[in-house]
């Protein structure tokens, strides 16, 4: 089969459709944007290369994953470490029967919505069913949002300090007066004001300088608002405006009264989710005065989830919608908590900065869940994007040849003792790598807004982020080598000589690479080939500072092996602009680790 011996220019033609990803992943894998994404042509290159061996054949494949159906049919694609579920979907999408387990809830719920839409499709009229829900949790819990004719999409909250650099609004920046707190509009690119209400020269800045009043409104524990964003509808469109909440006045005394309604509907909901759990990095979120798992959301936010969860069960008559409907709004917890970032030159929250580390921000947007016209959103990441994002990826699935009918589950599980498939044809393994020491910590709003609505399913344990991250896989944990063997083990017994394994890493190290190879060795499974390939983006918080990782390939018979690098490193020296010197020194120790612990 071609996966033992790709040539190096089909590599390299991977390697630019995954920077061509970068820019804009595929609608199939945005349904849930799960942490630690792969590229979509990487999997393609590994499941068509394995089917098939002409080179035409792999490179058709790259483009149009239906191509190899018919000789997908009846293999069966497993991954024990499935995170959200991208080579799942994608193995879907070409035919396989696929299998994946994974620890985390959440992310099985991900790649349960994906592999939904890939094997099968949305459910008749589930645009419909969508806006229905929707609108019935607007009259349900839309009047917290609603002021003076129009929606709230954002209510700025701060624990100390605001920017006074606020949005930007059709060419011009909004600005906050840190000394009356009066809220105006400037020319783009202006960098100082004088405020039209007190005079004052204001320095524009996102940076949060601006001491808020301890008599601005308090809209949830420690949060502070001194801001809406509010769209009215005139004359067919929705016209978006910034008013202070600082100041005060009727909208102060808005926001009050709302929270108190949001604090009162959603207070069982708060006994529901309970205290915090103690995982990796929460020691943040205690500094930051959170210490109850309904603190990582505002109650305006509690209160429209609780009132979405609540017509998603009365609503949603069959198990595939409903969850479609969970998977929306695990997604939406994304931006719809108080560890996103309000990031002022894009008048939007941006969820990875934020959550990602958890860290907890100086100042944030609590964004409106509900904030849409239709299915059309008013702001950022909330219930109707997701949902929207659901229905672009069956638009998309459609244009790839439809749903391909292939039997697919995605199960929580642990990969040490959960039931595997009786045998696996072709077997992914992707452990974590680099500076992600915890995915149960990057998880905890998806799990907790999945608790929400009543969408956790599993074993007793998969209930608990702290009980998921002892489960799961860690280099820094001194146990490693141990579960890591098991895994292996355990895949090793249910691939036979046709079969392949392939292992999804990248490490500096020899000796970190000697740890995750010594247990194919000793399982009687032999390296057939490495190729470098794009990973994920990183960045300062979570990832590696490697941007490619290393396919490389296990059979049960020995032989040559067959190395592909330059030539894809080269193709993706562009956008994904990775260091040179340092992958190549990852292919060395990896070449060097093989040598050491299959030839010593």
């Amino acid at each position: 089969m071609l996966l033992d011996a790709i040539p190096a220019h089909l590599v390299r033609e991977a390697a630019l459709r995954a920077e061509r990803e970068k820019a804009r992943r595929l609608p199939i894998h945005m349904v849930h944007k799960w942490w630690s994404r792969r590229f979509a042509a990487v999997y393609r290159l590994v499941l068509a290369s394995y089917l098939f061996e002409r080179e035409e054949e792999v490179l058709e494949a790259l483009d149009r994953p239906a191509v190899m159906r018919e000789r997908a049919r009846g293999r069966t694609f497993f991954e024990p470490l499935a995170g959200g579920g991208t080579g799942l979907a994608e193995a879907a999408l070409a035919g396989f029967n696929v299998c994946g387990l994974d620890v985390n809830p959440a992310a099985v719920v991900a790649a349960r919505a994906s592999l939904l839409i890939a094997s099968r499709g949305l459910p008749e009229r589930f645009g419909e069913l969508s806006a229905c829900v929707l609108r019935a949790a607007r009259e349900r819990a839309g009047f917290l949002w609603e002021l003076d004719g129009g929606i709230v999409t954002y209510i700025l909250v701060t624990r100390g300090r605001a920017p006074t650099w606020l949005s930007r609004l059709g060419g011009r920046r909004v600005a906050l007066c840190p000394r009356c707190f009066a809220v105006f509009e400037t020319p783009a690119g202006t960098v100082a004001a004088a405020c039209p209400l007190c005079g004052s020269e204001v320095e524009l800045t996102s940076r949060p300088m601006a001491a808020v009043p301890s008599s601005a409104p308090e809209v949830a524990p420690g949060w502070r608002a001194f801001a809406v964003e509010l769209r009215r509808r005139e004359g067919g469109r929705w016209r978006r405006e910034y008013r202070s909440a600082a100041r005060p006045g009727t909208l102060a005394a808005w926001l009050s009264s709302t929270a108190r309604a949001a604090r009162e509907l959603s207070r069982e909901l708060d006994e529901t989710l309970g205290e915090l759990d103690e995982v990796h990095e929460s020691c943040r979120l205690r500094v930051a005065g959170i210490r109850r798992a309904s603190e990582l959301f505002a109650p305006h936010q509690l209160a429209a989830l609780l009132a979405y969860a609540e017509a998603a069960r009365e609503l949603a008559r069959r198990d595939d919608e409903r969850l479609l409907l969970l998977a929306a709004a695990s997604e939406a917890a994304r931006c719809c908590c108080l560890l996103a970032k309000w990031y002022p030159p894009l008048g939007e929250c941006t969820p990875a900065g934020g959550v990602k580390a958890l860290w907890v921000p100086e100042y944030t947007a609590v964004t409106n869940p509900l904030a849409s016209d239709g299915l059309r959103p008013l702001a950022r990441g909330t219930l109707a994007s997701a949902l929207r994002a659901q229905l672009r990826a069956a638009s998309y699935v459609e244009r790839m040849g439809g749903p391909s009918g292939a039997p697919a589950a995605a199960l929580v599980g642990d990969a040490l003792e959960a039931p595997l498939p009786p045998r696996a044809d072709l077997v992914v393994l992707d452990p974590p790598y680099g500076k992600v020491k915890s995915y149960a910590s990057l998880g905890l709003p998806h799990l907790y807004a999945l608790k929400a609505a009543g969408g956790l399913d599993g074993p007793d344990w998969s209930r608990s982020p702290r009980l998921i991250e002892k489960r799961e896989l860690s280099l820094g944990r001194g146990e490693f080598r141990e579960r890591w063997g098991l895994v292996v083990r355990r895949v090793s017994e249910i691939v036979g000589e046709r079969s392949r394994v392939v292992l999804m890493f990248n490490a500096l190290s020899r000796g970190r690479w000697a740890a995750v190879l010594e247990p194919f060795r000793d399982c009687g499974l032999h390296p057939a080939a490495v190729y470098w390939v794009p990973g994920e983006t990183p960045g300062g918080i979570t990832t590696s500072r490697l941007r490619g990782m290393h396919l490389v390939v296990f059979r049960r018979a020995g032989g040559r092996l067959h190395v592909v690098q330059a030539e894809a490193l080269g193709a993706a020296a562009g956008r994904l602009a990775p260091d040179g010197e340092t992958e190549r020194r990852a292919c060395e120790a990896l070449l060097s680790a093989l040598k050491e612990v299959f030839m010593s």
